[in-house]
């Protein structure tokens, strides 16, 4: 039996030939497929607003044309430009701060808290986040996070405008998002959340 199985499969290989089938060696197809996704660019910000179902939007704005600063009369008294030490982010000055740095995140909430322009008003995205004449406090924490001290109650936030102002703070301090945020109000401290956990 084992001799006509063999015979067989001899037989086999020049018919498969005649066929015009040729072997072929072995090619390394190497890994998967990735796609490339191209990051935000410098010059943008992410805010977060949110849409008519209530779900958090992502817009992305030039950071050269959408910061306004907040008016005179919301700022505290004394408090100056470049020395302004109780609310980082009223520099002055021409040049811009790095991505990422305390005064540059605050730049992005006061944006943020200005609400959507006229265009994403008309698409309908709204915000839940309080008007406030103060802006928002950013300082590190241990463990590579961030602290917002909020002039508003943050224990009365609704879940949309939690999500809006993590995941606005977030992308502000790191482009992958992922630092996590511990809001802190007048009424007390929120637990430390990321971006992806609050829009759970």
């Amino acid at each position: 039996m084992r001799r006509r199985t063999a015979l067989l499969a001899l037989l086999a290989v020049p018919a498969l030939a005649g066929c015009g089938i040729q072997g072929s060696d072995v090619v390394e197809a190497g890994g998967a497929p990735t796609v490339v996704v191209q990051p935000i660019p410098e010059s943008r910000m992410l805010l977060y607003f949110l849409g008519p179902d209530g779900a958090p939007m992502p817009v992305s704005r030039d950071t050269g044309t959408t910061f306004v600063p907040l008016p005179e009369r919301t700022r505290p008294e004394g408090a100056g430009g470049a020395d302004d030490t109780a609310n980082p982010g009223l520099d002055e000055s021409e040049d811009e701060p790095p991505y990422g740095s305390a005064p540059a995140t605050v730049k992005v909430l006061a944006a943020l808290l200005a609400g959507p322009g006229d265009a994403e008003s008309r698409a309908g995205l709204t915000t839940e986040l309080p008007e406030s004449g103060e802006l928002i406090r950013v300082e590190s924490e241990p463990g590579s996070g961030i602290r917002l001290r909020t002039p508003f109650a943050a224990r009365e936030l609704s879940r949309g405008a939690l999500v809006q102002l993590v995941c606005t703070a977030t992308h502000a301090v790191d482009r992958s998002g992922t630092v996590p945020v511990t809001v802190e109000g007048p009424d007390g401290t929120l637990p430390s959340t990321t971006c992806e956990d609050a829009s759970r």
